[in-house]
């Protein structure tokens, strides 16, 4: 009991993205202290401590995420490492975690064995769902360990009616004989259907699952030829964003081994063009409160000449083949993965304040705003400029324009073409941060790093640069852009 004779609010750490979402559903968003680094909706969640980190790159193409996964567990180990100093640090007194799966998110057998010294009031609330029932049940279970059963029972009718109502709309439509045959596809190297829950949306919107069935496990396919049963192909693979699916797609890797095969090409869907891509990320892979929204985009998948756009999804969660480029190429519009720092990171939580900062394809362990410079200057004398220009903040490419005329300034400027020289012309370079160069900022943090052109004897040159770095969102994480770069003389 606290001074007012009432028990204390539950210091809650969720550790599976579902759980998230379904706990500011409840209202109770302020319980939480942590989460998981996959936790990144809704986007108030991502300023909590993050007290996870994947043991494979997320951002790797599919196949290689395939194979590394299946490695780790095939080894007997976890997955995920859990920062147990952080967990620690958080307090909880409610654990949320998860036992459908080792492979999408931390289990409750992973806590134990990582935090052997959690507080002894802490309650590990472990959910394991595979049909719509489970899913909802999850939410009473969840509202239960937070002290608001009653919270629990108004989402969980709300949600229920969602998809009810959706079946209705589309009995008249999906007739004897009219149910279109869809295959949803949760991974695309190799390629994988679904089923659980995903299942009996798809029968609510008035479609039949072909490759999953309700509370059913995925299942690898064969290949591309194996999908000529579907009537409509949805391409929502797990934690992928609609982007993120754009630029697997365009991989050559994915186009050899599926998408550039006749076997696909010829697919009836393929063909009629009823295929679809819809956002895995946040409505298909996760059994959250999303649930109803996922119901929504089938039936308007399924449904296109009645019901496109009657919930208000098209264009924005969900869109056809035909319109991928478009939606990905349009205005604002972010085709780069968050940033997620791969495991071993540093176990102790970072000082209270202070974001943990990534560079592109940098784990956030040691120096990561030199590495973001090294790596931008790399990019330069490789001549790939569109990585380079692509590594400036907003502001800055606003400023130069585009790649074209960033290479222009370059090359012009007689201190940064020494800087570009490649090959056996480039100078070695010495990088270290200014003193004094955290400064906080309403976006995070800013930062210098002092460039050092050597010659070849190790003395330094009569030219320095300094790279001003500006912290900046990328979904979950934050991440280093070039401001700006100045010449000392």
């Amino acid at each position: 009991m606290n001074a007012n004779g009432r028990n204390p609010e539950p210091r809650v750490l969720s550790l599976l993205s579902a759980s998230t979402e379904i706990v500011f559903r409840l209202g109770c968003g302020h319980m939480l202290v942590g989460r998981s680094h996959g936790c990144d909706d809704p986007p108030l969640a991502t300023s909590l401590q993050v007290a996870t980190a994947p043991k494979i790159d997320p951002s790797a193409p599919s196949r290689d995420i395939d194979v590394a996964v299946r490695a780790q567990s095939d080894s007997g180990g976890p997955v995920y490492h859990i920062r147990s100093q952080t967990v620690t640090a958080c307090a909880p007194t409610v654990i949320l975690t998860q036992e459908q799966c080792r492979i999408c998110a931390v289990t409750e057998d992973d806590v134990r064995a990582a935090c052997s010294d959690l507080p002894a009031a802490a309650r590990i609330v472990t959910i394991k769902p595979t049909t719509l029932d489970d899913v909802l049940g999850d939410v009473g279970r969840i509202a239960a360990a937070l002290g608001v059963p009653e919270r629990g029972e108004r989402l969980q009718k709300h949600l229920r009616a969602r998809i009810n109502a959706v079946a209705e709309t589309t009995r008249p439509l999906a007739a004897p004989g009219r149910r279109p045959r869809v295959a949803h596809l949760e991974w695309l190297a190799p390629l994988m259907g679904s089923g659980y829950w995903i299942a009996e949306l798809v029968e609510a919107a008035g479609g039949t699952m072909v490759h999953g069935a309700r509370g059913g496990h995925s299942a690898v396919l064969p290949g591309p030829a194996s999908l000529g049963d579907a009537d409509v192909i949805l391409l929502a693979p797990c934690g992928f964003s609609i982007e993120r699916t754009r630029a697997e797609l365009r991989s050559e890797a994915l186009r050899r081994e599926i998408t550039g095969r006749a076997a696909w090409t010829d697919l009836p869907a393929v063909r009629a063009g009823r295929v679809y891509v819809a956002d895995g990320n946040l409505f298909f892979n996760r059994s959250s409160c999303g649930v109803a929204e996922a119901a929504e985009i089938v039936a308007e998948c399924l449904w296109e000449d009645e019901l496109c756009g009657l919930y208000g999804h098209h264009g924005r969660y969900w869109v056809r083949l035909s319109e991928l480029d478009a939606f990905c190429d349009r205005e604002g519009a972010s085709n780069t993965p968050p940033a997620v720092s791969s495991a071993p990171v540093p176990d102790d939580p970072p000082p209270k304040g202070v974001s943990t900062i990534s560079g592109p394809g940098q784990s956030a362990t040691g120096d990561s705003s030199a590495a973001h410079v090294r790596a931008q200057v790399d990019a330069i004398r490789a001549g790939d400029f569109n990585l380079a220009f692509d590594m400036n903040s907003a502001a800055n490419q606003k400023r130069l324009g585009d790649a074209e005329a960033f290479s222009a300034v370059v090359q012009i400027n007689s201190s940064f073409a020494q800087l570009a020289l490649s090959g056996k012309d480039a100078r070695a370079l010495k990088l270290s941060p200014a003193p004094n160069n955290m400064v906080a900022t309403a976006d995070g943090s800013t930062r210098e790093v002092e460039v050092m052109l050597l010659s070849s004897n190790g003395n330094a040159e009569e030219i320095q640069f300094v790279f001003q770095l500006a912290a900046c969102r990328n979904g979950e994480s934050w991440s280093w852009k070039t401001e700006g770069v100045r010449v000392v003389c």
